[in-house]
């Protein structure tokens, strides 16, 4: 196959869809790329889009159509010549030479059009005409259920566009219209895979395929299979019968099973499959695979203690740490060039498992390589979260085509453990008391696709899953899995502290960037003071002027500290501190709880864009101070104290590796050095260990500095003793103590 990249300069003009009005002249566009980030370049929009209320100026162009051209000389080939769209935002109408080629009408999945016969000799003219995705969804019949909504957000959920887009309590309304994803001509060989699916069986693999052929070309056809990960190799070689799908088995020699990060090594098979025609190589095609099992073991409901909810990886209980990936931008087309820094933050905090929120769009392989070969776990929701999605039979075949498609493009990837229908609408249909179980989209259609295209992996219909017993009984305490919002109070209060949930897929608590990120953000008129302002409602992500969220951050400060700093650097720290040790709360209890507890997916590592939020990395890469605090709590060995129980605080450590490891700890207290515990230890494998416990009153105030030396390797961590309100004072003095120890 040979490939042509059509990515690059393009041209572009545009005009008011509902009335056709006023017109964008032309002008030159980037592909990748949108509509609103041209228009920015051009001066019709602010240069910067995320400073103050400028996001707001997108929102006139909504209702736009848009017309994207190219051209291009034509190859030789006249035969199986493909045009591919890997993403377009998102109803869209194709052109070639004047002559309609194919429409579009999803954002998340590529579409592609066979233009062999359309093409020119010399130079060809593709246009593509993008429409309102405002004005197409206000063309929908909505019924009432669909109608049912968080307050004032819209019904759109007829486009399949990325939901946060319309505006989320995480990214601002931003709706966005272009060629997101790369454009290509694949000029094709004549016999090739349509299908390729290494499935995992046991310590061998099966290779399904599916050929791309006439019935005619079958006679003399071979398929020959090869593969490496390090010294573990397969070869296989086999004629095609009479048919152009089937299974071929693979036995593979010394195999290498694939590993959660913290368990043992990635191995990640590089695999090269061919098609023979009477002994000649007439298409080859690359892949990537790794052996493994999952097992998603759970029950329906729990009180904590009779229930379940946990990963088996390769027969093994996997204690799970990691973060919620979101939108890495509002505007999708600048994705890929922060997937690089994002990664890496993944990689250095010690997340072993991601989760893909609903209300994102699906990632790139280069996502998913990085997740394969540094074993960190992929929790997939498909794209719909927080809505009620229309049930009709259109809306469900646009579900089935979608899922169809990225489980079939995404499959290979062994770091994906998990197909999830959506994020939270079961929990928001019950709230609505509609019975989550007559949900057609996610009880029939999404695992239906599922199950007929991924033989190895295990589907949940919502997140949380609400069963028919908690639906009837309206208790979400009975939640195996659980989202812990709540009343977003006190980090150690009872909703967080008396959760029955065996794996808490999301929770979190506010922390400000810093003061030189909202510079870049808020203008200078209204950095300070964050009361009644504005820019600072805006950037916690409210369209509507509610300073809820901006409040929820001072009410966070004011839990912890009993007081709020007037300095906006000081009420910064202040509210990081509190972010901080809420996010080491929220990770240790899990980790401590071992073996009823399982697993914690907080919310969330970095943002898509500029604001007040959970994050712990700011839009800009900034670190908050949870960063270095989570980087302790969740490494695959680390020493954490549960919460005073008894007037004793227990000490725990806690080894997610498959090693027994052996050292000696020590507890002091931070600022004066008293040694307060001490002690040798052995920590089993894959389990926690209570290795000692202090005498403690509720009412003393101070900071526990936890020392240790396993195996050859010293460790920190810290703990935060007594009752709110904690001396502001007494906390900087430690953090200026300790700065090295909590970055």
């Amino acid at each position: 196959m040979r490939q042509i990249d059509l990515c690059g300069n393009w041209k572009l003009w545009g005009r008011n869809e509902e009335d056709h009005g006023e017109c964008i002249p032309e002008m030159t566009a980037t592909v990748p790329g949108c509509a609103q980030l041209e228009l920015s370049k051009a001066g019709i929009l602010p240069e910067d889009l995320y400073m103050g209320n400028n996001i707001i100026s997108t929102e006139k162009y909504e209702v736009y159509e848009w017309w994207y051209e190219r051209r291009f000389d034509a190859p030789d080939e006249r035969e199986r010549v493909f045009l591919v769209f890997e993403g377009v935002d998102c109803i869209a109408e194709y052109y070639l030479n004047g002559e309609l080629i194919g429409v579009s009408d999803n954002m998340f999945i590529p579409f592609e059009f066979d233009v062999s016969k359309y093409l020119r000799d010399g130079e060809n003219t593709l246009k593509v005409h993008i429409k309102s995705p405002v004005v197409e969804a206000n063309k929908r019949d909505y019924t009432v259920r669909s109608m049912s909504l968080w307050e004032k957000t819209p019904a759109d959920t007829g486009v399949r566009r990325a939901p946060h887009s319309f505006g989320w309590d995480i990214m601002p309304r931003c709706v966005t219209s272009g060629i997101w994803r790369p454009v290509r001509i694949e000029i094709r060989d004549e016999i090739r895979f349509d299908q390729l699916y290494f499935c995992p069986r046991g310590k061998n693999c099966d290779l399904y395929y599916e050929i791309k052929c006439d019935w005619s070309q079958l006679e003399g056809l071979e398929i020959e299979a090869e593969g490496y990960c390090g010294d573990s190799s397969f070869y296989a070689k086999s004629g095609v019968y009479k048919g152009r799908a089937a299974r071929m088995p693979l036995t593979i020699n010394d195999p290498k099973l694939w590993w959660p990060y913290g368990y043992g090594d990635a191995n990640v098979y590089d695999a090269t499959v061919r098609i023979l025609k009477n002994g000649t190589c007439v298409h080859e095609q690359k892949a990537t695979f790794g052996l493994r099992d999952i097992v998603l073991d759970r029950t329906d409901t729990t009180d904590g203690k009779n229930g379940k909810f946990r990963f088996l990886i390769n027969g093994v209980e996997i204690m799970c740490r990691g973060s919620n990936w979101v939108p890495m931008d509002a505007f999708h087309c600048r994705d890929a060039e922060r997937y690089a820094k994002a990664l890496e933050l993944v990689k250095d905090i010690g997340c072993n498992i991601l989760r893909c929120w609903g209300g994102n769009v699906y990632e790139d392989h280069e996502f998913f390589d990085f997740c394969d070969r540094n074993g960190i776990m992929v929790w997939q929701d498909f794209a719909m979260g927080c809505k009620i999605y229309p049930q009709d039979r259109e809306f469900r075949d646009k579900i089935e085509r979608e899922a169809a498609t990225i489980v079939r493009r995404l499959r290979n990837h062994p770091s994906i453990i998990l197909w999830a229908g959506d994020n939270e609408i079961d929990q928001m249909s019950m709230g609505f008391g509609f019975d989550p179980a007559n949900n057609k989209l996610t009880r029939e259609v999404l695992p239906e696709a599922v199950r007929q295209n991924d033989l190895t992996r295990p589907y949940l219909p919502s997140s949380p899953y609400v069963c028919g017993e908690i639906f009837e009984k309206g208790d979400l305490s009975l939640l195996p899995e659980h989202h812990l919002w709540g009343p977003r109070d006190y980090f150690k209060s009872d909703y967080y502290k008396n959760s029955n949930a065996h794996f808490v897929s999301e929770t979190g608590y506010h922390g400000c960037p810093c003061i030189e990120s909202i510079k870049k953000f808020i203008t200078p008129d209204k950095v300070w003071h964050y009361r009644d302002n504005d820019q600072w409602i805006l950037h916690s992500s409210d369209q509507y002027g509610n300073p809820a969220r901006v409040l929820l951050m001072e009410e966070q400060v004011r839990q912890l500290f009993g007081e709020i700093p007037e300095d906006p650097e000081e009420y910064i720290l202040a509210s990081q501190i509190s972010q901080a040790e809420a996010k080491k709360f929220f990770i240790e209890r899990i980790r401590a709880g071992r073996p009823i507890k399982t697993g914690i997916i907080w919310w969330n590592l970095l943002d898509g864009w500029p604001q007040m939020s959970d994050a712990v990395v700011d839009y800009y890469y900034e670190k908050k101070l949870a960063y270095g605090y989570i980087k302790n709590s969740q490494a695959v060995f680390s020493i954490v104290c549960d919460e005073l129980s008894s007037r004793k605080l227990r000490f725990y450590a806690c080894n997610d590796t498959l090693m027994e490891k052996s050292g000696e700890f020590t507890v002091c207290d931070a600022m004066t050095d008293e040694i307060l515990l001490e002690g040798r230890f052995v920590a089993e494998a894959n389990t926690s260990t209570l290795i000692g416990d202090l005498m403690e009153y509720y009412s003393t105030q101070r900071i526990l500095a936890i020392r240790w030396k396993a195996d050859g390797e010293e460790g920190f961590n810290h703990y935060l003793c007594g009752y709110p309100p904690i001396s502001f004072e007494l906390y900087k003095a430690f953090l200026k103590k300790y700065e090295a120890l909590l970055k």
